[in-house]
């Protein structure tokens, strides 16, 4: 430097802030070498697993299955035992107590259903509150699954009864949904927050843990696997029958039987009597 910009204090201050710079530079090179970032993106909270699944049991999941029926099940299930269901979602593992002393038509359905496993892949389609969703209407608080068309109109082929609702729709219940009396299937909903639905529901589980994970799903979310785990249950009798078994029709609740795409759409709303 000459004595002439020496004497200047501006040059010398410009030459001072050049040179922090540079050393900067040259530190966060050497940083960056020693430490390199990590690799790929990092995930966003929009799919943080809260609770995260155990190894899916050894039929789990299920490559291809059977999912119309032409009739309920029959009851395979001892209302006085107790049943657990662990169901696998994208966001994580959710735990069930299942009521099967206060619905046990209801309970033996999801148990043959979950076995069966046909709830394996399917998505949650209807998750309320949403603005984008017209069918969330009035603050309901659910996230609804076990539609094999996705489209809130599927069922397993078959319908059976309702039967007396012991309970309020409290958060971390799981309820059927259905298009009237006497229509159930295969879709539940569970409710995500306090709803003050009519008893029009076959209440029939509540979860244990978990339910942070139920308040964090969106619609698409999936259901990857349900594994049903009995206590105290005599051998075989909460068993299922192969893939490729067929309920007998004289086990069913209702004798209608309407395929999945004629069955009209259980989806809870607001606007009808029947649904909440």
């Amino acid at each position: 430097m000459s004595q002439a910009a020496a004497r200047n204090p501006v040059v010398l201050i410009g030459a001072v802030v050049v040179f922090v710079i540079v050393l900067g530079l040259g530190g966060l090179a050497l940083n960056n070498a020693v430490n390199p970032p990590p690799a790929g993106p990092t995930p966003s909270a929009s799919v943080l697993v809260l609770h995260p699944c155990p190894s899916p049991p050894g039929n789990h999941p299920v490559a291809h299955p059977v999912r119309t029926f032409a009739a309920a099940p029959a009851m395979q299930i001892d209302p006085t035992k107790s049943y657990t269901a662990l169901m696998c979602t994208s966001k994580g593992l959710i735990t069930i107590n299942l009521l099967a002393a206060d619905a046990p038509l209801t309970v033996n359905n999801f148990v043959f259903l979950a076995n069966d496993g046909f709830f394996d892949g399917l998505d949650f389609h209807r998750v309320c509150p949403n603005a984008a969703d017209q069918s969330c209407g009035g603050g309901i608080k659910i996230a609804q699954g076990g539609d094999p068309l996705g489209n809130g109109t599927g069922g397993p082929g078959y319908k059976f009864n309702d039967e007396p609702v012991k309970g309020a729709y409290d958060a971390g219940t799981l309820a059927m949904a259905n298009s009237g009396a006497n229509t159930n299937g295969s879709q539940f909903f569970i409710n995500t927050g306090a709803n003050s639905f009519p008893p029009n529901y076959n209440l029939f589980g509540r979860i244990t843990a978990g339910l942070d994970t139920a308040q964090a799903l969106v619609k698409g979310d999936k259901i990857l696997w349900v594994d049903i785990e009995t206590a105290g249950a005599t051998p075989g009798a909460a068993g299922s029958p192969s893939a490729g078994a067929t309920p007998s029709a004289a086990a069913s609740a209702s004798p209608e039987t309407p395929g999945p795409t004629s069955a009209p759409s259980p989806s809870p709303s607001p606007a009808a009597s029947a649904s909440p």
